[in-house]
């Protein structure tokens, strides 16, 4: 129902009233030219009925030989709707451009999204995938998704699986990834094992190769600790010597944080520069204005948000702040503080948690730099693999 007014609305219709002459002429008329009525209603010389507006003209010659007068009583549809409206020609003109922006736009990809990594950032995969063609503004319907499944395959050795769901204007980038496989010694290679520093030997622990330390044993760096020749009834066998070397060893860590430091900072001038972003098209809303040679950068973006997803139509500003570099000066209490900082940064880069301890510190001021240096004795791996020659 619902489809056919739809189908009647579009051409124009009219409710048609009749009154005296001959009625059943005419709908012997209409039905010997197979001309659409719908509605009919007869009441002795009245009638009435609905037909399309392009019979109704068709109709009245019809009507006039069987004396019958006809009147428009009702009158629906488009050609109506835009006859109403014709003096409006730019609410004419908006509905013309509304469609046809809607024709352009609707097939092209508005959002694409990663689906399913854990590992893998969606950042890559979203880089690789533009490779293939799958963008913001790209049309939906030219997508390569096999090319994108080989392709992205070998690109991205850590997926075992890739491929585009197209859904609306959302293009959903789907991946699976590999599941990690445990490592395999090769042991074909051989090797020994030296150490990387000085040190007392803690634990030794040998998969492949001879031990060549004992625990307790004082060794210095380049000494071989698991050897990978190793004499047998058969004569010299080469191995690869693999296992680990716990030992007890001091490490220095020296920081060093000048008193007077010169920052960049802003002298208050700013170039604004907004840029209307739609679809992966940049438009400058700005002069075209070199930014400051010293600057900072900071950015803000302000995108239209629908059901949760970004949609690519939005501003964003960059602020160029122009900067000056000017001497200012520490405390030697803020030195300490920021010396600190950086010494518990090292110690978190260098050391595992519970695996050293202090044993020595020195602090110092010498021409305008605070120096801060800690001696530490910790226990560490110090085994590395050196091949044989």
């Amino acid at each position: 129902m619902a489809l056919s007014r739809l189908w009647r609305w579009f051409p124009g219709w009219v409710r048609v009233e009749t009154e005296g002459g001959y009625p059943e002429r005419l709908l012997n008329a209409v039905a010997q030219e197979e001309i659409a009525v719908w509605n009919v209603r007869c009441r002795g010389e009245w009638m009435r009925f609905s037909c399309f507006v392009r019979d109704y003209r068709t109709l009245r010659p019809r009507a006039r030989r069987a004396c019958v007068r006809m009147r428009v009583r009702q009158k629906h549809g488009l050609p109506f709707w835009i006859h109403r409206y014709r003096h409006r020609k730019g609410l004419l003109v908006g509905l013309a451009v509304y469609v046809l922006i809607l024709a352009l736009l609707a097939p092209r990809i508005w959002v694409v999204q990663v689906v399913g990594n854990t590992d893998t950032s969606a950042e890559e995969i979203l880089a690789v995938a533009e490779d293939m063609g799958v963008r913001i503004g790209a049309r939906m319907d030219k997508l390569q998704i096999k090319q994108l499944e080989i392709m992205g395959l070998n690109r991205l050795p850590t997926l075992a699986w890739i491929s585009v769901n197209p859904s609306g204007s959302v293009a959903r980038v789907e991946v699976t990834e590999r599941k990690p496989t445990p490592q395999v010694l090769d042991l074909s290679v051989p090797s020994d094992i030296v150490a990387l520093r000085d040190g007392r030997v803690v634990s030794v622990t040998v998969v492949s190769g001879e031990k060549r330390v004992k625990v307790g044993e004082a060794v210095s760096a380049g000494t071989v600790l698991i050897g990978g020749r190793v004499e047998s009834e058969l004569g010299e066998q080469l191995y690869r010597a693999y296992g680990e070397v716990l030992a007890q060893t001091e490490r220095r860590i020296t920081v060093s944080v000048p008193l007077t430091y010169y920052p960049s900072v802003p002298d208050g001038f700013v170039s604004v520069c907004p840029t209307l972003t739609f679809l992966g098209w940049e438009i400058p809303l700005y002069a075209n204005v070199a930014p400051p040679e010293s600057h900072q950068l900071y950015e803000r973006a302000h995108f239209l948000q629908a059901n949760g997803l970004t949609l690519p139509l939005g501003i964003t500003t960059r602020y160029y702040l122009r900067t000056e570099q000017r001497p200012m000066q520490r405390t030697e209490a803020q030195a300490v503080e920021l010396a600190a900082a950086r010494l518990a940064a090292r110690e978190k880069e260098l050391f595992e948690a519970d695996s050293f301890e202090e044993i020595g510190r020195s602090e110092q001021v010498i021409d305008g730099v605070y120096t801060l240096s800690v001696q530490y004795r910790c226990v560490e791996n110090i085994a590395v693999e050196q091949p044989l020659m």
